[in-house]
């Protein structure tokens, strides 16, 4: 099965920091700049956090929202990708996700053993082996 899982790049993570510098700037939160620009608040949400990138039509309206034009919005994102400081904690907590997602995945690991071993104890046992279980 496939994963839809969104790992965020150092280009959308600086992108989302550029934005939230857009809104600081003009002391806007969330949900006013959704109202703003258009954008829906759900949508925005999943940018900032980095479940999902802008499209052009989408940071064009967030950047008149904020009142910056598009093009500043990506210097800033394009610099920060630049920015040795930048850099260096975008590679940390990415290391720190990785080791997350090892111990998640070590954690998830037993769980299927037990539940496999139950299952194996089992007296409907032979259900579960056919694929007949209900």
């Amino acid at each position: 099965m496939a994963s839809t899982t969104k790992i965020p790049t150092i280009r959308s993570k600086s992108l989302t920091v550029a934005i939230r510098r857009g809104m600081a700037l003009r002391d806007m939160r969330p949900r006013e700049l959704a109202e703003e620009s258009g954008v829906p608040y759900g949508t925005l949400r999943r940018i900032l956090e980095l479940n999902t990138v802008a499209d052009y039509e989408q940071l064009s309206k967030i950047a008149s929202a904020l009142r910056i034009p598009l093009s500043g919005i990506v210097t800033d994102a394009e610099e920060l990708c630049e920015d040795a400081d930048f850099v260096r904690d975008y590679q940390e907590e990415t290391l720190r996700d990785s080791a997350d997602d090892v111990r998640k995945a070590r954690a998830m690991a037993g769980v299927r053993d037990d539940v496999s071993l139950a299952a194996y104890r089992s007296r409907h046992k032979g259900a579960y082996v056919d694929g007949d279980a209900a």
